[in-house]
C-alpha cells in the first residue's frame, strides 16, 4: 500500500490579507482539495480573517458547527437566512444550537417581512409555487443588508 505525504500549504500569511489574488486561490484551492472536512475548517479557522458560516440547520450545516466547536473555542457566528416557512423543529434547533454552542446567530428576513402573513400580503401567496426565481431572490438576497466583516487584532 502506497502511503502518500500530506500537500505542504501554500506560504501564505495567517491571517490572509483580502483580497485573494487568482494564483493564491489556485494554490489554495490545489491544498486543500484532498484534505477532510476537518482539516479544512481548521485551516479555514486559522487563515480567513473575519470569518462566518451560513447555514439553513440541516444535517451538513450541523455537522459543521459541531466540527468548528472541536476546532476552536471561539466558533464563527451563525448567518441563518429565514425564509419564513422553515419547519417549527427547524427554529428549536436554531435555540437548541446557541444554547449548546454559545455562537451568535445573525438571522435575516426577507426585507420587510416577520412573518409569513406580512411576506404573502406583500408578494401573495405560494410564490415559489408561480414564480420560483423571484421567491428565491427575495427570500436569500438582500440588497438593503449592511455585512460588516469586524477587524482583527
Amino acid at each position: 500500500m502506497a502511503v502518500t505525504t500530506p500537500p505542504s500549504p501554500p506560504d501564505l500569511p495567517k491571517p490572509l490579507t483580502l483580497p485573494i489574488t487568482q494564483e493564491d486561490l489556485g494554490q489554495i484551492n490545489a491544498y486543500l482539495t484532498p484534505l477532510t472536512p476537518e482539516e479544512i475548517l481548521k485551516w479555514a479557522v486559522e487563515y480567513l480573517p473575519g470569518l462566518f458560516q451560513t447555514t439553513a440547520f440541516g444535517l451538513t450545516g450541523v455537522v459543521a458547527i459541531d466540527m468548528l466547536s472541536k476546532i476552536t473555542t471561539s466558533p464563527p457566528p451563525l448567518i441563518f437566512l429565514d425564509t419564513l416557512y422553515h419547519f417549527p423543529e427547524t427554529y428549536e434547533l436554531v435555540e437548541e444550537v446557541k444554547r449548546r454552542y454559545g455562537v451568535p446567530v445573525t438571522v435575516y428576513t426577507p426585507a420587510g417581512c416577520s412573518s409569513v402573513q406580512e411576506f404573502e400580503q406583500k408578494h401573495g401567496e405560494r410564490l415559489w409555487e408561480r414564480d420560483e426565481a423571484s421567491y428565491d431572490h427575495i427570500v436569500k438576497v438582500r440588497r438593503d443588508a449592511v455585512y460588516v466583516v469586524p477587524s482583527t487584532p
